[in-house]
């Protein structure tokens, strides 16, 4: 019997999981991309500046105005072109603040990068520091104290949190962290919760097993690929909370941005927010998805 030649079949399906990857993430980000200039050109008030309202303004000069959103109403050629000069590294001209739209962004994303890691890290301290002890000790007092205790933040939404906290004078990062905690604890109580119910735990702790190492290498180590899935999920969630914290708190990073492109309509910048975003959050899927158990193993 001979042996079959050595082949890199082996190497095929990490192939083909990225180039899957990579399609997804083109896929989504011109979707959303266009999805979101179609909401944007067909909302009330669409095509209508501030400073037609003035007076003292010549026919001629609200005229131009009007001109200036005329290439914005064909969409889809204004789609296309938007994407072409994207290609080739230019993202455009903001129309409301007259300014590239790759200088803003590269101004205003180390603020919103800052304030979302710090608040990422925040809403997983204080979700582990509840979650972990609630399903580890199976405690029902315990466990229904941290999650009304999670849900209380819930009640309010990301918009009233930051006008609460902000009178409080607390920090943006503290309220992008409670905006996510509730989200995060909730999952990462269940999830533990049923890595502590598997036959082969509760063996181990009647064992007498070391309760440090049933957590890390029976029940932590097994939840790693819906833990990955979940921090990529709270990079979505930190950015859509950072929209209304900096508005709010008149942050100048890329959620006050977003705001103020959403109030003034200005189609070109919320293009490119949400190609940004849908890139950003299909990046975190995939590097979180590369990092699974699962890629690591040949089909």
């Amino acid at each position: 019997m001979t042996r079959p030649k050595p082949t890199a079949h082996r190497s095929l399906p990490a192939w083909r999981r990225m180039g899957g990857a990579l399609f997804r993430m083109a896929a989504t980000a011109l979707a959303g991309g266009l999805l979101c200039a179609t909401m944007v050109r067909f909302s009330p008030g669409f095509g209508l500046d501030e400073k037609q309202l003035d007076p003292s303004l010549s026919r001629e000069t609200q005229a131009a105005i009007r001109r200036s959103h005329d290439r914005e109403r064909n969409l889809p050629r204004f789609y296309a072109g938007a994407i072409k000069r994207m290609l080739v590294g230019d993202l455009g001209t903001s129309v409301t603040l007259g300014r590239p739209i790759g200088e803003l962004f590269a101004e205003r994303a180390p603020v919103t990068i800052e304030l979302m890691a710090w608040g990422i890290a925040g809403a997983w301290s204080m979700a582990a520091l509840l979650a972990i002890p609630a399903a580890a000790l199976r405690s029902p007092g315990l466990g229904g104290f941290c999650t009304v205790l999670s849900g209380v933040p819930a009640a309010l939404p990301a918009a009233g949190m930051a006008i609460l906290l902000f009178r409080l004078g607390a920090s943006p990062t503290c309220t992008i962290a409670l905006v996510i905690f509730p989200k995060v604890y909730q999952y990462l109580h269940n999830l533990l919760r049923q890595g502590y119910a598997m036959p082969h735990v509760v063996l181990a702790r009647a064992k007498g097993l070391r309760a440090r190492g049933i957590f890390v290498r029976h029940v932590l180590a097994p939840a790693r690929p819906q833990l990955l899935a979940l921090a990529a999920v709270s990079v979505n969630m930190a950015f859509g909370a950072a929209i209304a914290v900096e508005a709010v708190s008149d942050l100048p990073g890329l959620g006050q941005l977003a705001w103020k492109a959403a109030v003034a309509r200005d189609l070109p910048v919320l293009v490119m927010l949400t190609l940004l975003v849908a890139l950003a959050t299909q990046l975190a899927n995939f590097v979180a998805d590369m990092c699974s158990p699962a890629a690591g193993r040949p089909a």
